[in-house]
């Protein structure tokens, strides 16, 4: 027997991934611009999210996701075998630095920041949970592409993503970690980041730290980021 997947479950998953990546809360038409849907559509879409709780209509009348998606988020990294383990390592990263440390994984061929922890009395970067990171430019995408699964290379060349040269993935892969700003989606912010490794020595996430580029002591960042990489590698 064949069995096909729900179409309108799809679409309300695409709808709360459209929600996912906008900065506040939305109105109906704004939200049927966005997913090129009729607005009566949409409402019902918003509906059965809201009825879910998936969704919240606030008082503004405007849609935003609810904290429940938090506790997916948090299921993830638990299924992934790094939970609570997290924000400990992040946290000692970012005192002893005085950087905001990021998780970051992967989701087919785009990157997320998956947990931080943000360092106090410095420019504050926008780099909120959620936010996509460049695969070329960004310290994580490089040491995604470097020491990433054969799974997420390949979805990165079916979606004909640009990567950085072969010869900075080669010295990414022998120093064991990478250096970079943010790209477009975090300018005047500079960066390193390293792979937490599975026992096969497949990427599997990516720890970094970021500031602003002024304030930024590689020197110094770079044993503990490479330290706080190992440790959580050790715990998989």
């Amino acid at each position: 027997m064949s069995v096909t997947p729900l179409s309108t479950a799809l679409k309300c998953l695409e709808l709360m991934e459209t929600l996912s990546e906008q900065p506040k809360a939305l109105r109906l038409a704004d939200i049927a611009r966005l997913i090129g849907e009729s607005r009566a559509t949409t409402y019902q879409r918003l509906l059965t999210l809201v009825t879910a709780g998936w969704v919240e209509n606030t008082e503004h009348n405007t849609y935003r996701l609810t904290i429940r998606a938090l506790r997916i988020a948090n299921g993830a990294l638990e299924q992934a075998g790094l939970g609570d383990r997290v924000v400990p390592i992040l946290n000692k990263l970012t005192n002893k630095t005085k950087q905001t440390s990021s998780l970051v994984m992967a989701q087919g061929d785009r990157i997320y920041i998956a947990q931080r922890v943000e360092a106090r009395g410095v420019l504050r970067a926008d780099l909120n949970v959620g936010t996509e990171l460049s695969i070329k430019e960004s310290p994580s995408g490089i040491v995604w592409t470097a020491f990433g699964p054969d799974s997420f290379i390949t979805s990165l060349q079916t979606s004909a993503i640009e990567t950085a040269s072969p010869d900075v993935l080669d010295r990414v892969r022998s120093d064991g970690y990478a250096v970079g700003g943010g790209g477009e989606t975090l300018q005047g912010i500079r960066g390193a980041a390293a792979p937490v490794l599975s026992p096969a020595g497949t990427c599997i996430a990516s720890i970094s730290l970021f500031g602003p580029e002024d304030r930024f002591d590689l020197e110094q960042a770079v044993p503990e980021l490479k330290a706080a990489a190992a440790s959580m590698s050790a715990t998989y």
